[in-house]
């Protein structure tokens, strides 16, 4: 795992915020980016450089009776008895990665924290949508956009990958250094699926609309369903390549993908907008 910035793969502009950032860090900061490019992972080499060890990261997950992965009121409900009993000069960061998937009630709790400042306690929230995000909470902590690194800086990470795998990952992950890691590793079989993506995803290029229907319907978690978007949009865009194409039809299909993968982002039901892809493609 990183402890720093300099471990990190950044886009230069990037990397000379987070630095900023790091010279005289905030009360509260929101990191934003596309899925994959690592946002969690800067959170948590910020934190290291700013608190060490004194580090709280509090992420999504699926609770008892609830069927989605989100942060809920007891993810947070300790946090102002940590803040206030804090003991000591040390710093305290603490992490919320996807404060953008909240239960009802959250940001509230997110809210009275962050606008109640206690010198020495540091918040960095991650969030991919920040339409989710109350202006509220906005308004009280500094935005770094996290942009994608070059294609060149990207190229470090594949030293010593077999060059056919590499390209099938430079496909899959584009620009997004912590998707093209979590593939390098494929210590959960991350290759293997994302591949199988990518053949589905030539599969409903090519299918009928019961086919797609079919595809999608096996689609249940939000961030497949924008890396499968993803993949129609290259491959929609490679086939056109090679073969005279409907620009009017083209355009059509890739602002609908497009909005797909916007919806999924902002927390959509992910089977109705894959179905909707699938219905009007």
């Amino acid at each position: 795992m990183a402890n720093k910035l300099d471990d990190l793969v950044l886009h230069d502009d990037t990397k000379s915020r987070l630095n900023d950032y790091l010279s005289r860090p905030g009360h509260a900061l929101m990191l934003s980016g596309l899925i994959g490019c690592g946002l969690g992972t800067i959170a948590k080499a910020l934190a290291n450089q700013i608190a060490g060890a004194n580090t709280i990261y509090i992420k999504p997950t699926q609770h008892n009776k609830q069927k989605t992965v989100i942060i809920n009121a007891d993810d947070i409900a300790e946090l102002s008895m940590i803040v206030r009993d804090r003991r000591g000069n040390s710093s305290l960061a603490v992490v919320i990665d996807g404060a953008d998937q909240t239960s009802a009630g959250v940001f509230e709790r997110m809210l009275k924290l962050i606008e109640e400042p206690v010198i020495g306690v540091h918040y960095i929230f991650t969030a991919h949508c920040l339409d989710n995000i109350p202006a509220t909470i906005m308004s009280r902590s500094s935005l770094i956009k996290v942009e994608l690194p070059t294609s060149e800086q990207c190229l470090e990470l594949y030293r010593g990958c077999d060059a056919t795998k590499a390209a099938q990952i430079r496909f899959i992950a584009d620009r997004r250094p912590a998707q093209i890691i979590r593939l390098l590793v494929d210590s959960e079989g991350d290759f293997e699926r994302q591949s199988m993506l990518v053949s589905l995803a030539k599969e409903f290029l090519q299918g009928s609309v019961s086919r797609r229907l079919e595809i999608v319907n096996e689609i249940t978690e939000r961030e497949v369903g924008v890396q499968y978007c993803n993949n129609l949009s290259k491959l929609l865009l490679v086939t056109s390549a090679n073969k005279v194409a409907n620009p009017h039809q083209l355009s059509a299909r890739l602002d609908l993908i497009d909005k797909t993968a916007t919806n999924l982002s902002a927390t959509g039901n992910v089977k109705i907008q894959l179905t909707n892809l699938a219905l009007n493609f």
